[in-house]
């Protein structure tokens, strides 16, 4: 075959430096890639912000709510039931503790007679009442006779309220009650459990420790209950951090 010269891609081309040309060449990947991300705008996904740094105490303050929740329904339902139970008892007699508190007090002229007697009996004879008057021991055996009578009503009432729970099985209510308690007690432990970084994961554990049965600002929030020695911490950690800084 004839030796036919062939000319080389690079003749007839004007002559472009060769570092203006690879600029060249970068606008123009820059345009393309711009072009592309105009048209799948709608399909390129979008960062998720970022997480806060309490997310974890958020997650589980909301599932103590639910917790909460599920106790608190379990109060209502059983406070119904014991309603319902309380209803159809008989009147509730006096309590025999209550009645202590009120009996009647012994007349002042038996009161005399009792404190002469006692000057002349010996410590160990006290119990037996037999230095007493006729009087004083006839006012201590009615005492003692209302005394038998008040516990035996309340024994029977008593007796009588105790089978009708157990005819509607209300310790397994209770139980169940119990459990919701723990869980949400078990809630606010986990929550206390983890250091919070701003005062909003502090507010969690305010509220998780109100949710629990604990007070704010009363009496009742003593110095080492586990949520505010939580808190505590965390004030303490975020103070060192920003004296640091």
């Amino acid at each position: 075959m004839p030796n036919t010269h062939v000319r080389a891609a690079a003749e007839g081309m004007p002559d472009v430096n060769r570092r203006r040309l690879l600029n060249l060449t970068g606008a123009g990947l820059a345009l393309a890639a711009t072009a592309a991300t105009v048209r799948n705008v709608s399909a390129a996904p979008i960062d998720a912000p970022a997480e806060h740094p309490d997310a974890a105490l958020f997650q589980l303050e909301q599932e103590m709510e639910e917790a909460h929740a599920r106790m608190e329904r379990a109060s209502k339902a059983n406070t119904r039931v014991s309603r319902k139970i309380e209803a159809l008892l008989p009147p509730r007699p006096i309590h025999p503790r209550d009645w202590e508190k009120q009996k009647s007090k012994m007349p002042a002229h038996l009161k005399q007679q009792w404190d002469d007697g006692l000057k002349n009996v010996l410590f160990a004879d006290i119990a037996k009442r037999d230095w007493q008057s006729e009087p004083v021991r006839a006012w201590f055996e009615a005492i003692d006779r209302e005394k038998a009578q008040v516990q035996a009503s309340w024994d029977e009432w008593k007796a009588l309220k105790d089978e009708r729970y157990r005819e509607r099985n209300y310790d397994a209510l209770e139980e169940a009650f119990n459990t919701c308690v723990s869980e949400v007690d078990e809630f606010t432990k986990r929550i206390c459990s983890i250091p919070a970084h701003t005062f909003e994961g502090m507010a969690v554990k305010l509220r998780a420790h109100v949710r629990s049965g604990g007070e704010i600002e009363k009496e009742e929030m003593y110095l080492d209950d586990y949520a505010l020695a939580s808190i505590a911490a965390d004030i303490r950690r975020l103070a060192t951090a920003g004296g640091a800084a």
